[in-house]
């Protein structure tokens, strides 16, 4: 799935605009096709973390992996109803991944992950559908030693938006 959806993002490019209002269009079966690639990559978790108004990835992999989306922005917090199966909680905390359909600055991301510390939650990583390699969010994610894992990189060029072409051996791939 992650070809399908790197043609699907192929197709808007080099506009800002155009991928935007793909990402919006995009079914939910596509989402979750996406999350299934993910899914397989993830350790055991807890719960999904998604930053507010970027929730269509996220809820797409708590639906694939069973486990409950919180929205800690609106005070939501890992109750005993919201465990995995038995109730039971990991000794330092249970564990969440943030997702995010795009990732850019990062900002939003940390001010999830400040929330979700606050409440008492591990978070393992960040998953993201599309990140902008040239905004820096990945390195204020890494700095914070989280891992950070994207389905498509892209990059801001003179002639707009286009397929991130320098990626590093550490970064993982996904498909």
């Amino acid at each position: 799935m992650n070809l399908a959806f790197r043609e699907s993002v192929a197709a808007t490019l080099p506009s800002e605009t155009r991928l935007r209002e793909r990402l919006a269009a995009l079914p939910e079966r596509d989402w979750e096709a996406l999350a299934e690639l993910f899914a397989v990559r993830l350790p055991e978790l807890d719960a999904v973390l998604a930053p507010p108004g970027s929730a269509r990835l996220a809820r797409a992999l708590a639906r694939v992996r069973g486990i409950p989306l919180l929205d800690l922005a609106a005070g939501g917090g890992l109750t005993d109803a919201a465990l995995t199966p038995g109730g039971l909680r990991a000794p330092a905390g249970p564990v969440a991944v943030l997702v995010t359909d795009h990732l850019g600055d990062g900002v939003d991301e940390l001010t999830e992950l400040w929330r979700a510390e606050r409440r008492g939650l591990r978070v393992w990583g960040v998953i993201a559908a599309i990140e902008r390699s040239g905004a820096r969010g990945r390195t204020r994610l890494e700095l914070q030693a989280l891992r950070v894992q994207a389905a498509v990189r892209l990059a801001d060029t003179p002639a707009g938006l286009a397929f991130e072409r320098r990626t590093p051996g550490r970064w993982p791939k996904v498909s």
